[in-house]
């Protein structure tokens, strides 16, 4: 209880001063910030046993992924690259937008494989999903390098790659 009441003395006092409401000031303007229009994250699904059973969050992942594959042959099928993409349209205009995945993967050598899809007409803001799993990825193998660009008509609004994406001269 009496930490409380020091806490409240404290913030009375600091309320008065300057410094503190630039940084309140600062603190609620940098809350506010426009989102990033591309954002990516990864995750590969190696094996069909649940592993890291201390890492709650790779199980958690591991567990969603195979949600509802009851054969082995169901679970083989799951196993793979898992991309989701999340989108936010920077800045309202005209224009049909999409997202390309690019890829390539380690029986493919240098060829760049694409996934297009298209964004719905008036959304904002969204999340897709690009997997590379199944007969794709035992076929190819992993992933190497991978990149995500958003576009509207013909122009790159956004893009996001992975670290050898730059590294084969792209």
């Amino acid at each position: 209880m009496r930490f409380v009441s020091y806490v409240r003395l404290v913030f009375k006092h600091l309320r008065r001063t300057p410094f503190f409401l630039t940084a309140l000031t600062a603190l609620l303007v940098s809350c506010g910030g426009n989102p990033e229009p591309l954002k990516v994250k990864q995750s590969h699904l190696r094996d069909i046993d649940i592993v890291n059973r201390d890492a709650q969050m790779i199980r958690g992942e591991q567990l969603y992924r195979m949600r509802g594959a009851v054969t082995l042959e169901q679970r083989k099928n799951r196993l793979g690259h898992y991309y989701t993409v999340y989108w936010n349209r920077p800045q309202a205009g005209a224009g049909e937008m999409k997202i390309i995945f690019e890829y390539q993967q380690a029986a493919t050598a240098s060829k760049v494989l694409t996934i297009t899809r298209d964004i719905p007409a008036g959304q904002n803001s969204g999340v897709m999903e690009f997997n590379i799993i199944g007969k794709p990825y035992r076929e190819g193998g992993n992933i190497l390098a991978w990149r995500a660009k958003l576009i509207r008509g013909s122009q790159v609004v956004a893009s996001k790659r992975s670290y050898l994406w730059g590294s084969t001269g792209r």
